[in-house]
């Protein structure tokens, strides 16, 4: 059965051993949702997170691959709903006049925020799982949506695990 899974990478902070990642993913042409990357607590260490829509053997196997890359230090899986995933959104939209407030009222029925306003247009920034994002930004379709950058969506499985026990909880 395919759902969503989470295959995080802890993987060296050098541009060539993301490339291999990447490009390993690439050549085995798996269905990538979302890809983010950013740094860990542990120096030279950064996390991959990409959420792929496969069978649990398709991860597998993206894993195993993943773990042969020069550079990568651990690589796990793991279905989407056995953790926490969240990405971020930010959302240009302009609401003049007595819009604004119906504007705020969605902002604060899905515990987004304003981040920047001004005449021209209004900026919310909101969190959390792929269906609040795209439920939100759908609620704000009302308004005129003038852009939306969203992040790729990082994952951390709930509980200990096998993956938590050969890698550091600080990672």
């Amino acid at each position: 059965m395919t759902t969503t899974h989470a295959v995080t990478v802890l993987l060296e902070d050098r541009l060539i051993t993301f490339t291999r990642a990447v490009g390993l993913l690439r050549r085995r042409n798996l269905p990538v949702r979302s890809l983010a990357v950013g740094p860990t607590v542990t120096p030279g260490i950064s996390r991959l997170t990409v959420m792929i829509h496969s069978d649990e053997s398709t991860a597998d196997r993206a894993v195993q691959q993943l773990q042969k890359v020069v550079g990568v230090r651990d690589a796990a899986a793991f279905p989407a709903r056995d953790g926490v995933t969240r990405e971020l959104a930010l959302v240009k939209v302009r609401a003049v006049g007595e819009r604004y407030g119906e504007l705020l009222d969605v902002v604060q029925l899905y515990h987004a925020a304003v981040v920047d306003d001004n005449p021209e247009a209004t900026i919310v920034e909101l969190t959390g799982s792929e269906a609040f994002v795209l439920s939100c930004i759908r609620a704000l379709e009302r308004f005129e949506i003038l852009e939306v950058a969203r992040s790729g969506a990082v994952a951390l499985e709930t509980g200990l695990t096998a993956a938590g026990a050969r890698v550091p909880a600080t990672v």
